[in-house]
C-alpha cells in the first residue's frame, strides 16, 4: 500500500509492525495504514519500505485505544480505611479533584473512555457538565450521576433509593434527561464470609421491567449490578442492556445473554485484588479466590456460548486502581482462555459498542483513527501496555503524560 497523495495536514500514512484490530481476528504482521481528516482511509500489507512521510512504526505494536466499561472516578484503589472512609464523605470540591486525578491516571494507561457505575453525590455527572474543556477533549466520559437501590440495601455509598411510597421509575423519571445511562442495583456484593450469592433481588420484576422501559424510552441505555441466578435472571428478563459483574449467575444466564445479545461487564479484578489484601484473613482470601476461579470459569463458558463481553475493572474498589487495572483485567481474560485478540476486542470494540461509540474501538476503515503505539511485538502484552510509547485521539499524536 502506498501513501495517499493528499495534504499532508490532513492525511498520514503509517507503517506498522504489528497490527490488533480490536474485531477479535489474528494480529497483523508488516501493516500499512492510512488516516484521513482523523478517519482511518485504508489498511494493507506494507510494500513501501523506507517510502518518504511515513510515520515509522516498524518496531511498535498498534492497537486501538483502551476503554473501561466499568468504573467509579469518585473512589481511588485505597487499601487503606481511613482513606475509604474519607472518600465516603469527602466534600464536593475533593471528590471533583479525584476525579480529575483518576481520569489523569486511565489516560497515561492509554485509556480514552469510560463508563462509570455512579456515586452518591453525582459529582462525576457534574465534573463532565462543568469540568475545563481538556478533561472531555481526552476522555470520554458517561454517567448514570448515581446508582438506584431499594431502601435498606446495598448501595447507599453509590446511590440513592426512593422514598417511601414512591416507585423506583417515578424515583428515576426527574433524572433521566441529564443522565448518560441508568444504573440499577439488583443484588449486593461477594461476601467473603461464604463463597457464593447472597441475599434476594432488591426490586422486583415489575419495578424492574417499568423503570428499564422509561430509561429507554429516553433514549438511556441500562447497566445492571446483579449476582446470583435470581438478580441476573430478573434482569435480563426486565430487558436490561448489560450485567455488571454477573458472579455466581450461572450457565442458564449465560445462556439467556447470548441469545438476547446481552453485554457482560465481568469486573474480575476485584476479587483478584482481595485474594492478596492486606488486613484480611486468610480464610476471607482464600473464599476470594475461590470466587474469582469460579468467575474464571463463567467467562469460559461466556466466551464458548458467544456472549458479548466488555472489560470493565469496577476502579475504585479496594485495591483496584484506574488505569492500572485495565492491564490486569485484560491478563484474567487471558488466563479464563480468551486469546490476546479477544481479550483487546473486550476492552475496544465490545466496550465502544457498549457505551454507543460506534465509529470507535476498531482500527478499520471508516472509523476514527483512536489507537495506541506499544514498544514490541505483541508477545509483550497486555503488561507491556505499562510503556505506551504515544497515544492517537483522531489521528493526532500525544504522549501519555500529556492531554490532561
Amino acid at each position: 500500500m502506498s501513501p495517499p497523495a493528499a495534504n499532508p495536514t490532513q492525511s498520514l500514512w503509517l507503517r506498522i509492525g504489528w497490527l490488533i484490530d480490536g474485531l477479535g481476528g489474528p494480529v497483523q504482521h508488516n501493516v500499512a495504514m492510512a488516516v484521513h481528516d482523523g478517519r482511518i482511509a485504508a489498511i494493507g500489507p506494507d510494500t513501501d519500505a523506507g517510502a518518504a512521510g511515513a510515520l515509522d512504526l516498524s518496531r511498535v505494536t498498534v492497537l486501538p485505544a483502551l476503554m473501561d466499561a466499568h468504573v467509579h472516578l469518585a473512589f481511588s484503589g485505597t487499601v487503606d480505611p481511613q482513606a475509604r472512609s474519607a472518600q465516603l464523605n469527602a466534600a464536593p470540591e475533593a471528590v471533583r479533584a479525584a476525579v480529575a486525578r483518576h481520569l489523569r491516571d486511565q489516560w497515561q494507561c492509554g485509556v480514552v473512555a469510560v463508563r462509570d457505575g455512579g456515586d452518591r453525590g453525582g459529582e462525576v455527572l457534574h465534573c463532565k457538565r462543568h469540568c475545563p474543556p481538556p478533561v472531555e477533549q481526552a476522555i470520554t466520559v458517561f454517567s448514570p450521576g448515581w446508582a438506584w437501590h431499594a431502601f435498606g440495601r446495598y448501595g447507599t455509598m453509590i446511590g440513592r433509593h426512593p422514598q417511601e411510597g414512591q416507585t423506583l421509575a417515578d424515583a428515576l423519571a426527574p433524572y433521566l434527561p441529564a443522565i448518560d445511562h441508568l444504573k440499577l442495583l439488583q443484588s449486593g456484593i461477594n461476601s467473603l464470609a461464604r463463597c457464593g450469592p447472597q441475599g434476594g433481588p432488591q426490586f422486583s420484576g415489575t419495578d424492574l421491567r417499568v423503570a428499564i422501559r422509561a430509561a429507554h424510552a429516553a433514549g438511556k441505555p441500562v447497566m445492571v449490578h446483579a449476582n446470583g441466578d435470581i438478580a441476573v435472571r430478573m434482569a435480563l428478563e426486565a430487558g436490561c442492556d448489560s450485567i455488571e459483574h454477573g458472579y455466581f449467575m450461572g450457565p442458564d444466564n449465560l445462556r439467556r445473554m447470548a441469545d438476547q445479545s446481552v453485554t457482560w461487564v465481568p469486573t474480575a479484578i476485584p476479587m483478584a485484588a482481595l485474594a492478596k489484601a492486606r488486613g484480611l484473613t486468610q480464610q476471607q482470601k482464600d473464599i476470594a479466590r475461590r470466587t474469582l476461579d469460579h468467575q474464571l470459569d463463567q467467562i469460559r463458558q461466556a466466551r464458548d456460548l458467544g456472549v458479548p463481553i466488555a472489560l470493565g475493572t469496577d476502579a475504585g474498589g479496594q485495591g483496584v486502581h484506574h488505569g492500572h487495572a485495565v492491564r490486569q483485567e485484560l491478563r484474567l481474560l487471558m488466563t479464563a482462555g480468551l486469546s490476546l485478540s479477544q481479550a483487546i476486542r473486550c476492552a475496544t470494540r465490545n466496550a465502544a459498542h457498549l457505551m454507543g461509540l460506534q465509529d470507535r474501538g476498531a482500527l478499520a476503515p471508516g472509523h476514527r483513527a483512536d489507537f495506541i503505539a506499544v514498544p514490541g511485538p505483541p508477545d509483550r502484552l497486555p503488561e507491556g501496555l505499562a510503556t505506551i510509547q504515544s497515544i492517537h485521539l483522531s489521528g493526532r499524536s500525544c504522549e501519555p503524560t500529556c492531554g490532561l
